[in-house]
């Protein structure tokens, strides 16, 4: 059924690719002569009917061809699609997908590929700027090297420049407008406090700049850099305090726990609505975790007294004891009184 699947999907015969779907055919079957899998094929063949079939169907968005590396929404970036662009983005895609050979993002694909409305998309969806391929040029060094060897569709070229120096314009802007995280990232407790009682948007996210900072709240960066009073602040003003970022998928306690904030720690355990157990999507650590791997005793103190699960696993097969063990040692108080509340 594969083979006939893969005949469908390069043939855009969407009712049958359909139809075989439902027989049980695999919509993650992936070709042997390309490494393509049948969304990348859809996708690359700019065919939107049969990559939404696909989607629909529990097509992974995020696994890469076997031979360069890309993703579908590469694929899709080099076919020149709007729609099957947007359909990858919505079902989870991430717009700034490396492939290991090139290095190349989707964007940077688009850009070569001389598609403007799939650069403005993807820009809107904060497509970082700042990236760097494998072979050593900047996003933008790699453009203007494309500006200088075309000469065919110069005209979509020269859009896609507006589009990315709006986007600069934007980035400013953004920057501008957001007082409130540079007083928080200059640990300005006078001037957060001004702020917050003037009405500044508490949950308000970084711009993707490629920096530390990305789509952080300023809640998560309090925690981090040890702003213990502004922490509590922010709080006060109603700050998510489950607030997640998208690099590493951690939650402000993460934040606080990893750099050993043990007051912070204790700040946000007994708030509301706290997640203690959040696990990570980078390697499906809690903050128990962390603070074990850091060796933050004082943490793992603060998230024991406030009753952190002890049996959660992380990606590395890890639990908390697991870690205890290995960062503290069998004998040291924190991992015996850990082996004791696990085992009871």
């Amino acid at each position: 059924m594969s083979a006939e699947l893969i005949d469908a999907v390069r043939g855009r015969r969407t009712e049958q690719v359909r139809r075989l779907l439902e027989a049980g055919a695999d919509p993650g079957t992936r070709e042997d002569s390309s490494g393509l899998t049948v969304l990348m094929i859809a996708a690359g063949q700019a065919d939107p009917a049969t990559t939404g079939v696909l989607i629909a169907a529990g097509a992974d968005v995020h696994t890469a061809d076997s031979r360069a590396g890309a993703t579908a929404l590469h694929k899709a970036c080099q076919g020149g699609d709007l729609d099957v662009t947007r359909q990858l983005v919505e079902a989870g895609a991430f717009v700034d997908a490396v492939a290991p050979t090139t290095g190349h993002t989707p964007l940077m694909d688009a850009l070569w590929y001389k598609y403007p409305d799939l650069v403005e998309y993807l820009l809107d969806r904060g497509a970082g700027l700042k990236l760097h391929t494998h072979y050593g040029f900047s996003l933008e060094e790699h453009f203007a090297y494309e500006l200088n060897v075309n000469t065919f569709g110069k005209d979509k070229l020269l859009r896609a420049e507006q589009l990315l120096k709006e986007r600069r314009e934007r980035d400013a802007e953004t920057v501008e407008a957001q007082p409130l995280m540079a007083a928080v990232s200059a640990g300005d407790t006078g001037k957060v406090r001004e702020l917050l009682a003037a009405g500044a948007e508490v949950d308000a996210r970084h711009p993707m700049l490629n920096g530390f900072n990305d789509a952080h709240t300023p809640l998560l960066v309090a925690a981090r850099d040890g702003h213990a009073e502004i922490v509590r602040l922010l709080l006060d003003a109603g700050a998510d305090i489950n607030a997640v970022e998208p690099c590493f998928g951690a939650v402000p306690l993460h934040k606080a726990v990893y750099n050993g904030h043990a007051d912070i720690t204790a700040d946000l355990v007994v708030r509301d609505g706290i997640d203690l157990d959040f696990q990570g999507a980078t390697n499906g650590y809690t903050p128990l975790h962390d603070a074990l791997w850091h060796g933050y005793a004082d943490c793992v103190t603060v998230l024991l007294d406030a009753g952190a699960r002890l049996d959660l696993v992380g990606h590395d097969g890890k639990t908390p004891l697991d870690l205890a063990v290995e960062v503290f040692g069998a004998d040291d108080p924190i991992t015996e009184r850990i082996a004791s509340l696990a085992a009871a």
